[in-house]
């Protein structure tokens, strides 16, 4: 993924079973993954999915500034 999963994605990884999630730019509007919540690491949740963010941060926010500048 391109940027950190905001909490209806992080709700279908968990319920999906998803093994890893791998992002490369935090969101800190919407992430749920370690911005504004640490939904992945819920001990409620019956299934655990491992996070990696900031991979390729720089390239990853430089695609989404892109993205909605081509959309402005």
């Amino acid at each position: 993924m391109t940027v950190e999963p905001c909490a209806m994605c992080c709700g279908a990884a968990l319920h999906a079973r998803v093994a890893r999630v791998v992002y490369g730019a935090a969101d800190p509007k919407a992430g749920a993954v370690e911005s504004l919540h640490r939904l992945l690491d819920d001990a409620r949740a019956n299934h655990r999915v491992e996070a990696m963010g900031g991979v390729r941060a720089a390239e990853a926010a430089a695609l989404l500034r892109e993205f909605f500048e081509t959309k402005r």
